[in-house]
């Protein structure tokens, strides 16, 4: 089991410290199974102060068209829109179709 580092946008880690956000997609996969994370609390940055512990408990390979339509939810969104939208702010207006991203479900360890 390692220490990784997943970076999240203060609305995301929000959303992950309150539980509304169990999954995160990303480009490239991040770790393994069972490895650890924290997040910091998003007030608080530059102080090493960590609001909550983590671990990817599923790791898999999908395409954005599904994330966005199946899986939005556990990305903490109310719509497959809302994600859309928020992905298109986070990656440059990108919305890449037809390739494959790791999306990591995870669970709250303390």
């Amino acid at each position: 089991m390692s220490t990784i580092e997943i970076p999240f946008s203060r609305e995301m880690a929000i959303a992950a410290i309150d539980g509304r956000k169990v999954a995160t997609t990303r480009s490239e996969k991040k770790g393994e199974i069972g490895d650890e994370f924290t997040i910091p609390h998003p007030d608080n940055t530059k102080e090493l102060s960590f609001f909550g512990h983590f671990r990817p408990i599923e790791i898999m390979a999908v395409d954005l068209i599904t994330v966005r339509d199946l899986y939005f939810r556990l990305e903490g969104f109310s719509s497959p829109e809302a994600f859309e939208k928020t992905w298109r702010a986070l990656h440059r207006g990108q919305f890449m179709t037809g390739k494959l991203y790791y999306m990591h479900v995870f669970g709250r360890i303390a």
